[in-house]
């Protein structure tokens, strides 16, 4: 990967770019089945974003036998989801399910 990129005007333009860190990020472990789980909606705030988590919602429920525990807006995309928010989604429910609008 260049580190920068020549102007013509004499402007050193940098590569906002990074490599990914793939050793950080571990995928959650997954259960082998839905049936019996409750699980959590977890919106960002966007609009729509409700929406779409309880049509994944409906989806999951018609094929699997799911309880709906806690349903939590984190209200703000650009912000990290408040500690209280994710203790209670963590502390009522097997899974959560998060969603962007728009």
């Amino acid at each position: 990967m260049e580190e920068t990129m020549a102007s013509e005007v004499g402007i050193k333009v940098l590569n906002p770019t990074i490599d990914p860190n793939t050793e950080r990020n571990l995928m959650a472990i997954r259960p082998e089945s839905l049936d019996g789980t409750t699980i959590g909606l977890l919106a960002n705030g966007k609009r729509n974003s409700v929406e779409l988590l309880k049509h994944i919602y409906d989806v999951l429920k018609e094929n699997n036998d799911v309880t709906l525990g806690i349903e939590e807006n984190k209200g703000n995309a650009s912000r990290p989801c408040p500690g209280d928010i994710l203790s209670n989604v963590a502390d009522n429910c097997d899974l959560v399910i998060t969603a962007s609008g728009d």
